[in-house]
């Protein structure tokens, strides 16, 4: 009821406070491998081999490699477990999800026009596709022991600032959520007595905020994550065979992003009481881009790839709240309800390039190699008019502190019999930022997630099977994502030394069960 009450005071005010950061921008940025169990199973090292309804995605020109129609779909079985050491203090947590991956219908032509046959075009090839690009789900625990000088409430008196108290406090008369110059998390902090307002004697003004703390008293933190959601695409592919030698294609494609997170960040109070911030948010995005790429044979057993897709402008669509449970002692304790905060924003990502290159021995193995570059820094947040003028400070820290990503794939193939093949591959992706990253809030946010994740690289252990007979395949495939992060739980560059609580290292790995049924005609 008391969130019902809220909502309409949000969704007046919201609209109109900056609510992303930094981090947003990771959940699109950072490449990943899902698609056919074959392409999983050689870590997606098809960018020059093309002829797999995944590969496309990498490389349209892949498509024209195709001489029959075939119809394919994949299905995953995903195991995720995470481990957490934080401050000597070790966790484990996960989860299990299926899904559906992947679906393509490809149309092969060979063409027989008079034209077709002045520019050498063998085959013109068409195909219609739904690929799982990412899967953000995930479950995990990091707990802190006991005993830790720093808290989150030392970040957030810091945050808070100079605020006049009259600008926090929840009153009868005024709404403080409505007060678009002050950041939603000082609101909740206050109204629940969390945090402290201290003013000069002299004139009444605030000085500072202090956490409601006692001297030396410690916390013991522990910290609960879900998130859940996927990236997915949707593609209309051509791709031309010229004389055999040289493989032009095009793709146009629809995203779709949905992610959801709630968390749970508590700390105990050594002498008394405790508090959780609950935060919740939910994300959906779209965009519209284009993919073209080629691919040449000079000699029969040596391909070459190259492609490049043109940056994307998703237009994303927000909705954050928080509810603090506050425990102060005795008969002062309860729940804060923030109301539901609104923001509406662009994102556009960096242009990404793939080069590859395989190498055909006969008929029995291939070994594929593809490497893909973006340039994350120069990525921005833009308003609705595609405009980034209200964006200057978190695209100033983006290209600062943002990396160039890399990701190596290689993956190979030997056929033991004419149906029957074994595969492998492993891959690994680089940074995509700085260590020395930071989570920057603006001053009115309505976002109340101090939290954050530093991400590092990720790396792919890749295998599997196939059989093939002469109108269909089934294929299975074992990827093992592994990668690692630095969890802080409020930016300790904001605190003195003696507040700055320690990051917690975790370590998550994706365990995924994958199959394709393929049929030729």
């Amino acid at each position: 009821m008391k969130r019902i009450q809220l909502l309409l005071a949000g969704i007046v005010t919201s609209l109109l406070v900056s609510a992303q950061t930094e981090f947003d921008a990771f959940k699109y940025l950072q490449p990943d491998i899902f698609g056919t169990a074959r392409y999983s199973s050689m870590a997606g090292a098809f960018g020059a081999l093309g002829a797999d309804p995944s590969a496309i995605k990498d490389n349209p020109a892949g498509l024209g490699i195709y001489r029959s129609s075939e119809i394919s779909a994949t299905i995953n079985q995903m195991n995720q477990s995470s481990e957490a050491d934080w401050m000597r203090t070790s966790a484990t947590d996960g989860l299990r999800k299926g899904g559906f991956n992947q679906f393509a219908y490809i149309i092969a032509h060979s063409t027989t026009s008079k034209f077709s046959r002045n520019a050498k075009l063998n085959q013109s090839n068409w195909s219609f596709s739904y690929n799982r690009l990412k899967n953000f789900n995930r479950q995990l625990q990091v707990n802190g022991g006991s005993q830790v000088s720093g808290s989150a409430l030392d970040y957030i008196s810091y945050f808070t600032g100079n605020i006049a108290g009259y600008d926090l406090y929840d009153t009868d008369d005024y709404n403080p959520y409505n007060n678009t110059s002050v950041p939603w998390i000082s609101v909740a902090a206050a109204n629940a007595g969390l945090i402290t307002e201290y003013v000069y004697d002299d004139n009444g003004e605030t000085a500072y905020w202090a956490p409601v703390l006692e001297n030396n008293e410690t916390v013991a933190p522990s910290y609960f994550l879900r998130e859940s959601g996927h990236l997915d695409e949707y593609s209309i592919s051509w791709s031309g065979n010229f004389n055999n030698r040289l493989f032009l294609g095009a793709s146009v494609n629809i995203y779709d992003m949905q992610y959801t997170a709630s968390s749970e960040y508590k700390e105990t109070f050594s002498v008394v009481g405790d508090m959780s911030l609950n935060n919740y948010i939910n994300s959906s995005s779209s965009a519209v881009g284009v993919r073209v790429g080629a691919i040449y044979i000079p000699v029969d057993f040596l391909r070459l790839g190259a492609s490049v897709r043109a940056p994307l402008v998703y237009s994303n669509s927000d909705v954050n709240y928080i509810d603090l449970e506050y425990d102060n002692g005795g008969s002062d304790y309860g729940t804060i309800y923030s109301p539901e905060g609104y923001n509406d924003y662009k994102l556009q990502s960096p242009m990404v390039v793939n080069l590859s290159a395989a190498l055909i021995q006969s008929q029995r193995g291939v070994i594929g190699v593809e490497y893909m570059y973006s340039k994350n820094n120069t990525a921005k947040f833009m308003d609705d008019s595609n405009n980034s003028f209200n964006y200057r400070y978190e695209n100033d820290s983006i290209n600062a502190i943002f990396s160039e990503q890399h990701m190596l794939k290689i993956g190979g193939e030997y056929k033991l019999t004419n149906r029957f093949a074994i595969r492998a591959g492993y891959a690994f992706s680089t940074e995509p930022a700085a260590n020395r990253l930071s989570k920057e809030m603006n001053p009115n946010t309505t976002r109340t997630d101090i939290e954050y994740f530093v991400p590092g690289g990720a790396k792919y252990y890749t295998g599997g099977i196939g059989y093939r007979d002469s109108g269909w395949a089934f294929d299975l495939a074992v990827v093992n994502k592994v990668y690692e992060e630095e969890f802080f739980a409020y930016n300790p560059n904001k605190v003195s030394q003696n507040l700055r609580m320690p990051s917690a290292s975790v370590t998550t790995s994706n365990l995924s069960l994958l199959a394709t049924v393929s049929l030729r005609f």
